[in-house]
């Protein structure tokens, strides 16, 4: 089987900003989503899910909308595997040493009964270079990076603003050059051995239509019910 064939068998949903939507977790595992994204604050000596700082809600901790509802799921023996995308909005090296640390009093949940999660960084990373250096999470990567063979098993996937490269917002056809540019990164994750995912896209069935022609192996979405139907009609 080739490379470029295993990417492309099967289109994978991220369950984008999760945790602003009506029942977070829970919607995208009952969806089997293939990734789950939550925001974090470093407050004190807490995380806290956030889509801002002026937003943050100390009760909304990263243990309670989180790592407690994947410790309850751990024990209905569902055989599933998904990643916790954690987008870290302060400093990385002031939020990995509480993070590490409350990862690891839910540890044995992460990988009992079938159940397997893996713990991805985004947003805030350290440098390219130290990647390989974090045992306990993978990461995001980005587009352009000529990451070192070491450091590029630690990265799970190509990211990027699909806004950076077209201003096509789903209606119509979208020009043949900004096809062309979107087509190229997913092409430049694929030779690398990464499947591609596209942040602020079009959410909606012709922008998931395109994104999917073009070959993206992760689509990013608000709506993970309508988008995990979509694609099992197609």
């Amino acid at each position: 089987m080739s490379l470029t064939f295993a990417l492309h068998a099967q289109v994978k949903i991220h369950s984008h900003n999760d945790y602003t939507h009506q029942n977070p977790f829970f919607e995208a595992v009952e969806n089997k989503a293939f990734s789950i994204e939550a925001d974090i604050f470093l407050v004190g000596n807490s995380l806290v899910v956030s889509h801002s700082r002026k937003e943050i809600n100390a009760a909304h901790t990263l243990d309670k909308m989180y790592l407690e509802p994947i410790k309850q799921f751990a024990k209905t023996n569902q055989f599933y595997a998904f990643q916790l995308m954690i987008d870290v909005k302060d400093s990385f090296n002031l939020t990995y040493p509480v993070l590490l640390k409350t990862l690891k009093k839910y540890q044995s949940s992460f990988a009992r009964n079938g159940l397997k999660v893996s713990v991805v960084i985004s947003g805030n990373r350290p440098k390219d270079a130290d990647f390989h250096n974090y045992t306990a999470i993978m990461f995001d990567g980005l587009p352009n990076h000529n990451y070192a063979p070491e450091d590029l098993e630690k990265v799970v996937m190509i990211s990027d603003n699909f806004a950076t490269y077209s201003r096509w917002k789903g209606i119509g056809e979208i020009s043949e050059t900004d096809r062309a540019k979107l087509k190229e990164l997913i092409d430049n994750a694929h030779k690398i051995g990464k499947p591609f995912r596209f942040w602020n896209a079009p959410d909606h069935a012709a922008g998931w239509k395109l994104l999917n022609s073009l070959g993206a192996d992760i689509i990013n979405t608000d709506q993970v019910s309508q988008a995990t139907n979509y694609f099992k009609i197609k």
